[in-house]
């Protein structure tokens, strides 16, 4: 029951997130024409400062809602685009590889690997000292009917050694904890097999389904 308690959590954040991108596009598609002649008629009054300025705060806005991927699920592109543009505003650097198409993989699955893996690596470059470097990678690959998901965050200490069960950091425990058991139950559905280890500084979560 936790465990579809979570998986819930997930599905709703995906909608949410969903519907906030949704509604941040359009109101930047409204507002666009209206930008552009206001920088139109600063520049034309000779006031560059002033239309630079505006323009690095309209950039902003749109930095905020990038979208880092544009797949042919929709699921993907949601969870993708949302986590990865928090983690951004966060300060924490991204970069994303992924298949355009995800045929064989259940919706929900996807979801809750997604939300799951990338969520992780969020809380983890978030817990590391501010002046240090911070990024997540992730990168989706399919060879034949066989998918290959991989996640990498950076780390200042090894999480393996002081956590090897990788129980929560979070006070929650109840609703929070559950994600291995999670991707454990998704790669037995798949025939697949996952794995956590470290390498040049960085914690990585490797995922493999068979379709």
């Amino acid at each position: 029951m936790k465990v579809l308690s979570v998986k819930e959590q997930y599905m709703e954040q995906y909608v949410n997130n969903a519907e906030t991108q949704y509604e941040l596009i359009r109101k930047i598609r409204h507002d666009i024409k209206d930008q552009l002649t206001t920088v139109y008629e600063l520049l034309t009054s000779g006031k560059t400062e002033d239309a630079l300025e505006f323009i690095e705060q309209s950039n902003g806005i749109v930095k905020a809602t990038m979208t880092f991927v544009q797949t042919n699920n929709p699921v993907a592109n949601a969870i993708i685009n949302s986590k990865l543009s928090t983690a951004s505003t966060l300060g924490i650097k991204v970069s994303c590889i992924t298949v355009n198409d995800f045929v064989g993989i259940n919706e929900l699955d996807l979801c809750d690997l997604l939300s799951n893996t990338l969520e992780n690596a969020i809380t983890a470059c978030e817990a590391m000292p501010p002046d240090l470097n911070k990024f997540i990678y992730l990168e989706i690959s399919k060879e034949n009917n066989i998918y290959t998901f991989i996640v990498k965050n950076s780390l200042d200490k090894s999480v393996i050694s002081e956590n090897p069960k990788l129980k929560t950091t979070k006070k929650d425990i109840i609703n929070h904890g559950l994600g291995t058991s999670i991707i454990r139950d998704i790669v037995n559905k798949y025939s697949g097999r996952y794995d956590y280890y470290e390498i040049d500084n960085a914690f990585c979560c490797s995922i493999i389904l068979e379709t």
